[in-house]
């Protein structure tokens, strides 16, 4: 997956590069960070749907649990026990995983193409340093380099939901993933004095383990927006077939990808205090020590957009800052920025905060987080003229442990 570079160069350079002309004929985003509005959430939230999880003995939702919707089931991974749990789509309990046993080095990744739960770290016998891995990845077809990995997965077609061994490929050490098809795609974007030609692209894509097309080209051995640093390309599926929507790092444009193609859609305009200066992008950092200096001074300069999503009517995105982190709601009609933490749950939505939780997980056009039952039992409690949703009724009425977990399913409105 490293060869056929210079065939492709002409065509990175030339349908990646954006002219300051083409660039002001971008629809605008303006973000305030410090004057952001607050609304209530019923304007932004709506088809409210509650799924909950059948009681058992043990499991309670903690401050680090995420749901993960794979094709058959709700995926809850509780970190820092290192246990996964399975439930039907109608809330049914089916399985507890428990993959303690794998190491600290392991967590899961859901590959859809597949429909398996995928485990990839470093075999705890060696310590590696990330100079060990580039040399690594660069003598990959040495079968001497997979001892230094490990691969694990779970079938989820598979009933019995065993974790098997898996021999690590390529694939996996390059941090490539599925994209549509038969075509992968990678957004690792690191330097080192280790290479040996200088060229690489912060997006590429692959087919049958070839180079098919390369977007935003750097300089892989100084570039100094990337020196003492490993950063990445940020690719999330738009609701579209074979659409994208793909932002870098240190870059303030968000491009849309059908395919392989690739064009700029929307500009986020941030104050001068938040913007980049120019000589971050032409004086490198001398060592790390500078470089973690400057973002720690810097905290709320722009670093990267994340997750970006769009409605008719709405934008929904994160903002990486060097030292900090937020997350967007943008109304294109009225060109309003809301910080996503700022706008509140109402009593037309039992006063639950849905917008802005780490945790939360897109399907599609449809949003999914997890909720404790204190939360609502609390709420139905203190609001006696609000109707129960037929989905809560039962399940409210068997009074489940305050920590009894409910998924919440919602959209954004059009």
């Amino acid at each position: 997956m490293r060869n056929c570079l210079l065939p492709l160069l002409f065509l990175s350079f030339f349908s990646t590069l954006l002219p300051p002309a083409a660039k002001a004929q971008l629809q605008k985003i303006y973000l305030h960070p410090k004057a952001s509005g607050t609304e209530k959430q019923s304007l932004f939230v709506d088809s409210i749907r509650f799924i909950p999880l059948e009681i058992k003995e043990g499991i309670e939702l903690g401050n680090f649990n995420s749901v993960t919707i794979t094709k058959n089931y709700f995926l809850l991974t509780n970190y820092q026990g290192k246990v996964l749990f399975l439930y039907a789509k109608n809330g049914a309990f089916v399985r507890e995983i428990n993959f303690k046993k794998l190491g600290d080095a392991f967590y899961p990744n859901y590959q859809e193409q597949s429909n398996s739960i995928v485990f990839f770290g470093s075999n705890k016998n060696y310590s590696l340093t990330p100079k060990d891995r580039i040399k690594i990845r660069l003598d990959w077809s040495n079968p001497r380099n997979k001892k230094y990995f490990r691969k694990y997965s779970i079938d989820l077609d598979d009933s019995t939901f065993a974790i098997k061994k898996e021999t690590p490929e390529e694939s996996d050490v390059i941090g490539a993933s599925h994209y549509y098809d038969d075509y992968f795609w990678r957004g690792q974007v690191t330097t080192s004095p280790l290479f040996k030609d200088s060229l690489d692209h912060e997006l590429t894509l692959y087919k049958d383990k070839q180079l098919v097309k390369a977007f935003f080209p750097y300089n892989r051995v100084n570039e100094p927006r990337f020196l003492f640093t490993e950063d990445g390309v940020n690719l999330q599926r738009a609701n579209t077939a074979y659409t994208s929507f793909v932002t870098r790092p240190f870059c303030d444009t968000i491009y849309k990808m059908v395919k392989d193609s690739l064009f700029p859609v929307y500009h986020l305009v941030v104050p001068m205090e938040n913007s980049l200066p120019a000589s971050f992008f032409t004086e490198p950092f001398k060592n790390k020590t500078e470089r973690e200096n400057f973002e720690r001074n810097n905290g709320w300069m722009l670093h990267q957009v994340h997750n970006f999503y769009e409605t008719p009517q709405l934008l929904y995105f994160g903002v990486r800052y060097m030292r900090n982190f937020d997350t967007y709601i943008y109304n294109k009609k009225t060109n309003t920025t809301y910080k996503a933490k700022n706008i509140k749950g109402d009593t037309d939505q039992y006063n639950l905060h849905l917008l802005g939780d780490f945790t939360l997980q897109r399907n599609e056009d449809r949003f999914y987080k997890t909720q404790k039952a204190g939360e609502l039992l609390s709420f139905f409690e203190n609001n006696k003229t609000v109707a129960v949703p037929p989905a809560l009724q039962a399940f409210l009425k068997s009074n489940p442990h305050s920590t009894a977990p409910i998924i919440v399913e919602f959209k954004l409105k059009n």
